[in-house]
């Protein structure tokens, strides 16, 4: 393997499923999924052994790898922005006292991010278990790899996809196993970020959910496009007014076509 163009590999990972994928000029080859129905937001250790063991199998000496935490390994806050909380470290007390509001002490040993805003806008914060980085870390460097970055799902489909939503407002949806992470960007903000469990698709059409949500949020009323982040095939499995928002990776022949190539992250 070449140390000036290294192989490329992908891993996306949730506490109910993982994915891995070698990647070479946008190609998937060698997929691999697996999925578990009973998961807990802190059972990061059964998916990350099995992406151990297929590491292993794929000799991936040299390699680069990125990894793509699901909403559950990585949760997102979109904070209202306040005039007594401007500084990233005030920011950072904030987004960590509010994860131990909705998820007790197993988010004390959570490692908080926070990317900054402009005045007056919301501001976003990320949270990941740094036993889990740690681990991650520990077993990419132990089967000979490099691990390139580390990005929570949405954020790496949303970057990738940002300059297809030609749309003054707009949500984007991106589908889990369990969850559905909805962002609402309007005019070059964020406006409001929610993730639903799937279930809840089942009982309420999907735009009245996110008219509900917005309202929720104290957010006026707006037209916004709906974008879902799959293969066109799949477009309306959500809803008929969703628009496909293809990632972008290109199927080898032995990938199945329905396999959700997003929980890799974003092909850019």
């Amino acid at each position: 393997m070449s140390l000036l163009f290294p192989e490329k590999i992908r891993i996306g990972l949730g506490t109910s499923y993982a994915v891995i994928a070698q990647i070479k000029g946008g190609m998937v080859s060698n997929w691999r999924m697996q999925t578990w129905q009973s998961a807990t937001a802190t059972a990061w250790q059964l998916p990350l052994a099995t992406v151990s063991s297929w590491l292993a199998e794929l000799d991936p000496r040299n390699a680069c790898i990125s990894v793509a935490l699901s909403s559950e390994l990585a949760p997102l806050q979109l904070l209202p922005w306040r005039d007594d909380v401007t500084r990233g470290e005030q920011q950072s007390l904030l987004a960590s006292a509010n994860l131990r509001r909705i998820y007790g002490v197993a988010a004390e040993g959570w490692k908080v991010l926070t990317q900054p805003s402009g005045y007056e806008s919301p501001w976003l914060a990320c949270a990941t278990d740094e036993k889990l980085l740690q681990a991650l870390t520990e077993q990419v460097l132990a089967s000979g790899a490099r691990l390139s970055s580390v990005t929570p799902l949405s954020l790496s489909l949303f970057n990738a996809l940002l300059a297809r939503m030609n749309a003054p407002s707009c949500w984007l949806l991106v589908p889990e196993p369990k969850r559905l992470t909805a962002l609402c960007f309007q005019e070059g903000q964020w406006r409001l970020l929610q993730t639903l469990p799937m279930a809840s698709l089942q009982h309420e059409p999907l735009a009245d959910l996110l008219l509900r949500e917005t309202r929720l949020a104290g957010l006026p009323d707006m037209t916004a496009k709906i974008y879902l982040v799959t293969r066109g095939l799949h477009a309306t499995s959500l809803d008929s007014t969703c628009i496909a928002l293809d990632p972008g990776w290109k199927f080898s022949p032995e990938v199945p076509p329905e396999s959700p190539l997003h929980l890799l992250g974003g092909s850019s």
